[in-house]
């Protein structure tokens, strides 16, 4: 049987959420959200653990001039700050081997880290190249003014700093972003480490279905959304009505297609997803965009066994350190290299939070708990038990991104390839239109231009579609 409906939405992420929110608010109910998993959030993923929450996705509200999301929120008291991260003074920077940098000299290198990559935005826009193309040449350039440390530690600097700008950017490697078109992307200003205290950030969705802060007045869209619906068929072919089918034989007839699916499941799936195959353009656009792996790993400890002050731990690799740590444990253990810190949790006293990237971020998530969580453990005591008295962890929680089939990849940029191929969001924003019907649109933080890899992008989106479909059909009613 062939359910009807006016519009399918794909997806119930911030996206598909916020889409689904600006229908109803705009008097359109026949609609269905078909979601993969069966949870809402996408790549918004708060789950209890600790004390209260943690955040297995997006984590922050990046800014608060012209995000939507802090729009949203501001009006309630439910915003906290973690702006203590931009503190040097709270970061300990040490070696495998349990050498504590000195405040001085690991302070001097943050502050020059935290001002190359200001300086950027200005400058990136005339540069060719990749980000770290840009940053290695100021790096050095500081380096052989003012020397900091010797050369061997000055370049162990620059593979932390990659390693962080990979996790901001979602790269691989930050030869692989292209400097001209991070000018593209918009910061909001003002403070860019919000957080929901101890809400988490599943607090938004309360937010768009106006449950919060007074439930009676929750707009009725979880009663629109079909878990564990995962898309296979999206068949635009009739030129009318598209037919949406899933793994499980449900069939879904349609006016309008809401697309919000990672742009990592379009890279995997929309050769086989869509009938006919979407234009040229289109298919151009996804292959052309860029999708990377950014995971977190939770350790829970009985207690907190580091400083109260501290915001996190940052480790640095000699080329011998590392040499010798593999020898030890084996190439098996090359990904713990790439975790470059660990740091404490907003509002949960007892955590510490492991970031890893990239291809070893993709090796983490293909281990057992048991393998990550050794892991880890051995990274702590090796690089701080001379400092700290460190008791084994007693539970893990982490995330798989890339492994998971429904989103194969954390959030979006723009990288060289993009640049050469000359394409941007709004290229994969654009609609599959018949007859000046959208039949197909497409939503996400990859669809986006300038607020691309955010949640406050992500909702626009959803907002820009809806709209796109309710002017549509308002055009088309008036000439009818």
């Amino acid at each position: 049987m062939v359910k009807k409906a006016k519009i399918v939405i794909v997806g119930a992420g911030a996206a598909g959420i916020a889409a689904a929110s600006k229908l109803l608010q705009k008097g359109v109910s026949d609609f269905v959200i078909l979601e993969a998993n069966n949870r809402i959030g996408g790549r918004i993923h708060t789950v209890n653990f600790g004390d209260n929450v943690v955040e297995l996705g997006a984590q922050w509200i990046h800014g608060q001039s012209g995000n939507v999301v802090y729009s949203l929120a501001s009006k309630y008291d439910i915003l906290g700050t973690f702006d203590v991260m931009l503190d040097p003074n709270r970061h300990t920077f040490v070696t495998i081997n349990g050498e504590i940098i000195p405040k001085k000299e690991s302070n001097e290198i943050l502050m020059m880290y935290f001002n190359i990559m200001e300086e950027a935005r200005e400058e990136l826009n005339e540069e060719k190249g990749s980000l770290g193309d840009y940053v290695e040449r100021k790096f050095y350039e500081i380096f052989h003014e003012k020397p900091f440390a010797n050369r061997a530690r000055a370049a162990e600097y620059l593979s932390w700093m990659e390693k962080m700008e990979n996790s901001i950017e979602c790269s691989d490697s930050w030869f692989d972003v292209s400097a001209k078109r991070l000018t593209e992307y918009w910061n909001c200003e003002g403070d860019l480490l919000l957080n929901w205290k101890e809400r988490g950030y599943k607090t938004l969705f309360d937010l768009l279905l106006q449950k919060f802060p007074n439930a009676e007045e929750c707009l009725p869209v979880m009663e629109k959304i079909e878990f564990n619906k995962v898309v296979t068929t999206i068949d635009y072919s009739s030129g009318e009505n598209v037919m949406v089918t899933t793994r499980n034989g449900c069939k879904y007839s349609a006016s309008h297609v809401i697309f919000t699916g990672s742009l990592g499941v379009l890279k995997e799936k929309h050769s086989t997803m869509f009938v006919p195959p979407l234009p040229a353009k289109k298919q151009r656009a996804i292959e052309g965009l860029n999708i990377g792996t950014a995971d977190k790993v939770y350790l829970e400890f009985s207690h907190a066994w580091w400083p109260q002050d501290i915001v996190s731990f940052n480790f640095i690799w000699s080329e011998e350190d590392k040499k010798d740590f593999l020898h030890t444990y084996g190439q098996k253990n090359e990904w713990l290299c790439d975790v470059f810190s660990f740091f404490t949790v907003a509002y949960q006293p007892n955590l510490l939070c492991a970031w890893i990237v990239g291809k070893s971020a993709r090796k983490m998530e293909s281990l057992s708990d048991v393998e990550v969580f050794d892991g880890l453990y051995l990274l702590l005591k090796r690089s701080l038990e001379k400092e700290y008295d460190i008791e084994k962890p007693k539970r893990i929680l982490r995330s798989n991104w890339y492994t998971d089939e429904h989103f194969r990849g954390s959030y979006s940029f723009l990288s060289t390839v993009s640049e050469q191929m000359d394409v941007k969001p709004k290229d994969l924003a654009e609609p599959i239109v018949n007859r000046d019907k959208p039949v197909i649109l497409f939503a996400g933080e990859a669809t986006h231009d300038h607020y691309y890899s955010t949640v406050h992008g992500a909702v626009e989106t959803g907002f820009r579609e809806a709209d796109r479909i309710v002017d549509f059909e308002r055009r088309l009613n008036s000439h009818l």
